[in-house]
């Protein structure tokens, strides 16, 4: 049995560097993430109706609900300066660092999906404040990332990959991929070909 997505945890970000991946850091405790691929679609007319379509796929916007975003790791996700005093500054010419999203989906049969996106930055968060009242309402920020195709990690005819997926139950899999999942970057070892 395949099993129906469930669940939604462990949420990571690793930055881009020179030769690969900063070491993935936790962003929050997942709620929901919605993921929207955008694609276009042509469609050619002949001999008075549809002869051929074409699909071509741009970017992924990427929305997390979490429960909250620390000051320090809202900093890092969003490129903001601590200034001495520990807090953190707002500024015109903060740039939001590019890095690979990482996260796993919980199925119905016990078993885990697990994703990573290779290159893409964050938006600021919505945030909402309220007044507590009688009863209480949770204040979770929303954040949105838009998520491109690697210029880096290629596939065997040397595309860039903007995403690896892969289920815990699905044949074929090394198990020791899933060890070390969030502690570096999973980058498939295949080279592309001349």
């Amino acid at each position: 049995m395949a099993g129906v997505l469930v669940g939604l945890r462990d949420l990571y970000f690793a930055p881009i560097k020179a030769d690969g991946f900063e070491n993935p850091y936790n962003i929050a405790k997942a709620m929901e993430a919605k993921v929207s691929p955008k694609v276009s679609n042509t469609v050619l007319y002949a001999d008075d109706s549809a002869a051929e379509s074409t699909a071509s796929e741009g970017e992924t916007e990427i929305e997390l609900g979490i429960d909250a975003l620390a000051n320090s790791v809202y900093a890092k996700l969003l490129g903001k300066t601590v200034n001495p005093q520990g807090v953190v500054e707002d500024a015109a010419g903060d740039i939001a660092p590019n890095g690979a999203l990482g996260f796993r989906s919980l199925k119905s049969n016990g078993k885990y999906r697990y994703v990573w996106y290779y290159k893409g930055n964050f938006q600021l968060p919505e945030e909402e404040y309220k007044t507590k009242g009688e009863s209480i309402e949770y204040n979770t920020p929303k954040i949105k990332g838009v998520f491109v195709h690697s210029d880096t990690i290629l596939n065997e005819k040397g595309e860039g990959i903007k995403r690896v997926i892969v289920d815990e139950d699905d044949e074929g899999v090394d198990p020791a991929i899933f060890k070390t999942w969030f502690t570096k970057v999973y980058v498939p070892t295949k080279t592309p070909t001349p």
